[in-house]
């Protein structure tokens, strides 16, 4: 699975998780690994690491709805990367 695979996949368990208002133990894992692979692709630049680094931040507390603003940054991009 390439990098831009990834983004994507990333970007579509966020929205998934934006509009049901919360996410599994598995999604926060699999987010987890995503955002830390892709914090080492160089063809990301260092706002994008920086986005991956606050979903990995996210991961470990896992509140959806408290993070409803940044979800959207993220998602937003997430989508303007790509």
């Amino acid at each position: 699975m390439n990098y831009q695979d990834q983004l994507t996949l990333l970007s579509d368990i966020l929205k998934n998780q934006q509009q049901a208002g919360f996410g599994t133990e598995d999604e926060f894992s699999q987010m987890s690994r995503l955002a830390l692979a892709l914090q080492n692709q160089e063809q990301l630049d260092q706002t994008m690491k920086q986005t991956m680094a606050s979903i990995s931040s996210y991961c470990t507390n896992g509140n959806c709805n408290e993070n409803t603003s940044q979800l959207d940054q993220w998602i937003e991009s997430i989508e303007n990367f790509k």
